[in-house]
């Protein structure tokens, strides 16, 4: 049997129940994706590049680290990094969606 595929979407993420960070959802290409909270050492790693990325982007100006931000690329993709950096100039246009 063939179904049609509903793509999921950032309004759907909207609506899941809040798990207190246990999980994250991500979605690519309109699917899916859930995932435990990452291992103490991944997230030990992840707090110390954000942290260097930070003090390098308050040093220079350039732009503004971010610590698992819930970025949204379209409707259907939406993904939260370990780690993302933004330009000043897309923080300034509001280019940068985060949810």
């Amino acid at each position: 049997m063939v179904t049609n595929f509903q793509p999921w979407t950032i309004r759907d993420l909207a609506a899941m129940p809040d798990d207190c960070g246990w999980k994250r959802y991500e979605l690519i290409d309109g699917e899916l994706y859930v995932t435990r909270a990452s291992h103490i050492r991944h997230q030990g790693a992840a707090g110390k590049l954000h942290v260097r990325l930070d003090l390098w982007s308050e040093h220079s100006k350039l732009g503004a680290a971010f610590q698992a931000p819930g970025v949204i690329f379209s409707p259907t993709d939406a993904v939260i990094p370990d780690v993302a950096w933004v330009s000043q100039g897309r923080l300034a246009n509001g280019s940068a969606r985060f949810w």
